[in-house]
């Protein structure tokens, strides 16, 4: 009996030290920083209204059309390492079946609050929610822990994972938006 439990305790121990990390977003964050944090990057991960200027999207007429708009997103994963915050966002995409896409990235805060590194790492194809959540929590792991995201490239891997960045399109970090090459 004792050897059994020795076990027992042994394979916890193992399990509980392997390394895996937490990504629920409560664990970094409260419900009010969740929003917080949501509202400081919507204005990137979201199409703006028809028509608008690069720096229009930040005039307080348009908070409205923002609000709806990150209400139609959804927090998946957060991690902090540092001062570095990764964050894994799906909103519904156009279908005839109901289906998402993911965004994973990172960004920095200074000490007021103010976001002042922002990056999308990548953005995955159109699925239905449940491969979503497997196919862009696994690919958010390889984020945080610095892995190499290049392999899961739909020009790498004959299964969808990652849609952008591709050989042409990536993203601008000065800019904050996704471009293409030669435009």
């Amino acid at each position: 009996m004792k050897r059994l439990l020795f076990v027992v305790f042994a394979a916890m121990a193992l399990l509980g030290c392997s390394g895996k990390k937490d990504f629920t977003p409560a664990a970094y964050l409260t419900p009010q920083q969740q929003d917080q944090n949501m509202w400081k990057i919507i204005r990137y991960l979201a199409k703006p209204p028809e028509g608008l200027l690069p720096m229009e999207i930040f005039y307080p007429q348009y908070d409205s059309f923002y609000r709806a708009a990150q209400s139609l997103h959804r927090l998946d994963a957060y991690y902090i390492d540092g001062d570095v915050h990764y964050f894994l966002v799906s909103r519904r995409a156009p279908s005839i079946k109901d289906k998402r896409v993911a965004t994973g990235g990172r960004m920095k805060f200074d000490e007021q609050g103010n976001l002042t590194e922002y990056e999308e790492v990548f953005r995955t194809w159109k699925m239905e929610d449940e491969v979503l959540k497997k196919k862009s929590l696994f690919l958010f792991d390889i984020l945080v822990t610095g892995g190499d995201l290049t392999r899961y490239y739909t020009a790498n891997n004959s299964e969808e994972y990652i849609e952008f960045p591709d050989e042409r399109t990536y993203f601008d970090k000065e800019d904050r938006k996704w471009k293409v090459k030669g435009d």
